[in-house]
């Protein structure tokens, strides 16, 4: 086995399962890159036991594998230590980034077949692994299809709801679509919706309260950016037609009387330059955290407390 191990997934789940499978002993120590130090993380790994165990060390959210900002003195004690291991160590490094395959000790990690990458199954192939998963019941493709709507399309929340129906279900039980409403309710859409709505009408604690649950529920805050962008354009665009027939309106946004009346109250809130104003800030925020530049949830609080205040 490999002594320096990088894993990146976008999937808590399947990280902690392949976590689980290196990791056979109970000598294992975990940092938090986010709270400790490279130094400490290399240190530990290159202790040496008096009684030659095995052990292994755990570099939990090593982002600076990916686009986040690396120092050069920490990059060469990293390789440094890649290219002279501790044998009695397993050294891992985990991230829920993608990594950047050209910095110069990623390139050396794969080139030592160190690296695993594991990402989580999108549409058809998504679809696929969830009535995979499923077949221990007698379902049909709606039940799959519901299940997925239900849970973001995201394979952390549909697996831990997966994980519930075992608790209500035995093996070959039928489960119909009326059935699985009851036991995953469209929760996970509706807070994120209630979500956007809090943040629109500027409930800096209510904000924050539903920010927490779904971080939570593993929802990806890039997510969350995505349809405040959406709600804040919706706004944009709507002032920009104001005066025209509600008629006009409708058509040229695409919406349904409800969602054009839900548009109006907010677009009251706001005037037409402090929309652009978000919108632009939004897209900004957004290319900074794919850079690597600012963490997510860290970027996302900072603009519900602007829009806030």
């Amino acid at each position: 086995m490999n002594k320096v191990i990088l894993i990146s997934s976008d999937s808590y789940i399947l990280l902690e399962q392949e976590l689980d499978k290196i990791v056979k002993n109970d000598n294992k120590m975990l940092y938090n890159l986010n709270e400790s130090s490279l130094d400490d993380v290399l240190e530990e790994a290159s202790y040496f036991s008096l009684f030659d165990n095995l052990k292994v060390v755990i570099g939990m959210n090593a982002n600076f594998f990916g686009k986040t900002k690396i120092k050069e003195d920490d990059t060469k004690k990293l390789l440094g230590y890649i290219n002279n291991p501790n044998d009695n160590t397993i050294l891992i490094f985990a991230t829920y980034e993608a990594v950047d395959k050209r910095k110069s000790i990623v390139k050396k990690i794969i080139q030592d077949n160190g690296f695993i990458e594991l990402k989580a199954p999108k549409g058809y192939e998504l679809f696929n692994d969830i009535k995979k998963k499923l077949s221990i019941y007698k379902v049909n493709d709606d039940v799959v299809r519901y299940l997925i709507s239900a849970s973001l399309n995201s394979y952390d929340l549909i697996c831990k709801e997966i994980e519930k129906l075992s608790l209500k279900y035995n093996p070959r039980d039928s489960i119909l679509l009326s059935d699985i409403k009851k036991v995953v309710p469209m929760n996970y859409s509706d807070n994120v919706f209630l979500f956007v709505d809090q943040v629109v009408r500027k409930d800096l604690t209510a904000s924050m309260r539903c920010l927490d649950e779904l971080v939570n529920l593993k929802v990806d805050p890039i997510q969350l950016l995505n349809v405040l962008v959406r709600e804040y354009r919706l706004i944009y665009y709507y002032k920009l037609l104001e005066g025209n027939s509600t008629g006009y309106i409708l058509t040229e946004l695409g919406l349904l009387d409800w969602q054009l009346k839900k548009i109006v109250q907010e677009a009251s809130l706001y005037h037409i330059d402090d929309v652009k104003d978000i919108i632009i800030k939004l897209s900004l925020m957004d290319y900074k955290i794919k850079s690597g530049k600012e963490d997510k949830r860290v970027s996302l609080e900072a603009f519900i407390v602007s829009v806030c205040e």
